[in-house]
């Protein structure tokens, strides 16, 4: 099965400064999309979570048992291990991210961690407005990254540690975490709709439930502000977007109205309708200039080294983008770039030049 496997791409040879290990890009027997084979031992794929939209209906049907609370952060997933003595930073996609390997040790005590805890592997949230792959982010990060970890797992093992466990060692090595809550239950959902209504005033994402019980499931739940700024951040793009992108975050929207709201409000219509068609317009309006749409991000580096590796894992990853600009500024290296959206620039232009089509 392996050998089968290495010859169809569904695992894939890599090696980043020296370390060498596999990245599964297609589920084989246990192993997920995103795990990693290092000489070390196996880093499994992190879970999905399974979404709900009714917040109480969903937990009523889910637990039976309580379950802990924490914030769901607004950023992009990563798994921190120590491999043949390098500590790395693994995606979901299972690569080395030379960004996160890089700014890792500005948050976790790498070396006392591992130390003393072989096979750990810190599973968390890089979140701010200077990454290279989420354009949301918290409210409270306002500006470069912060690291949050949410989870623990160990070298061959699918499961995670359990949550009380995990909490004790998260405060044991002063770990960021993401905010934690406490435990509720299905009796206790009105002070958890407390909870939801305070993260959705402030600007956060959501939440993230996990189970006392060994076989109930994790699940997350999402604010109103979050569909919206989703839509926001994404419609410069409409053009080469799947239209389910949209819908799923128009329904979680209307369903997270009818249950903590009761009605719909005129201000409600006005949101959706700008953070909907406002950037549609806007990348309209470059491309009827002939003005490139595009991202820019700043990104900050402790060891220069690691800026053109960056670069190198987003030309691997198919990503059009240039670099704007490259300075030393203290104690990091301040890169910033702007990412190419040509397929929408081109879709968009056409449409403007009178081009005809079926839909």
């Amino acid at each position: 099965m392996w050998d089968e496997s290495i010859e169809r791409h569904d695992v894939v040879p890599e090696e980043f400064d020296g370390v060498c290990f596999y990245r599964v890009t297609k589920k084989i027997g246990e192993l997920g999309k995103g795990a990693v084979i290092t000489q070390e031992g196996i880093l499994f794929d992190f879970p999905r979570i399974a979404r709900i939209m009714h917040l109480e209906n969903g937990i009523r049907k889910a637990f039976t048992q309580p379950f802990y609370v924490e914030e769901k952060v607004d950023g992009y997933n990563i798994r921190v291990a120590r491999i043949q003595g390098r500590v790395l930073a693994f995606s979901r996609g299972a690569y080395v991210c030379p960004f996160s390997t890089d700014r890792i040790v500005d948050f976790l005590d790498v070396k006392k961690i591992f130390d003393e805890n072989p096979g750990l592997i810190v599973c968390g949230e890089f979140a701010g407005p200077d990454n290279p792959y989420n354009i949301e982010h918290p409210p409270y990060v306002k500006e470069d990254i912060r690291f949050f970890a949410f989870d623990l797992m160990t070298l061959n093992k699918p499961q995670s540690i359990p949550v009380e466990e995990r909490y004790k060692l998260f405060d044991t090595y002063c770990m960021p975490t993401v905010r934690r809550f406490g435990q509720f239950s299905a009796q206790t959902i009105p002070a958890l709709k407390k909870v939801i209504k305070e993260l959705d005033e402030t600007g956060c994402e959501g939440i993230v439930m996990k189970p006392t019980h060994p076989d109930e499931n994790i699940l997350k739940y999402v604010t109103l502000g979050s569909c919206l700024r989703d839509i926001h951040v994404t419609a410069p793009l409409m053009a080469e977007m799947m239209s389910e992108f949209f819908t799923h975050r128009i329904i979680r929207a209307a369903m997270f109205i009818q249950e903590h709201a009761g009605s719909l409000k005129s201000e409600v219509f006005a949101q959706l309708g700008e953070v909907l068609l406002q950037p549609v317009y806007e990348s309209v309006t470059k491309a009827a200039r002939g003005e490139l749409i595009d991202e820019r991000f700043l990104l900050k580096f402790r060891e220069e080294k690691n800026v053109q590796r960056m670069i190198d894992h987003l030309h691997r990853c198919k990503v059009k983008f240039e670099v704007l600009s490259k300075n030393k500024e203290g104690s990091y290296w301040h890169v910033r770039f702007a990412r190419k959206c040509y397929a929408s620039y081109e879709i968009l232009q056409r449409h403007h030049d009178g081009a005809s089509h079926v839909d």
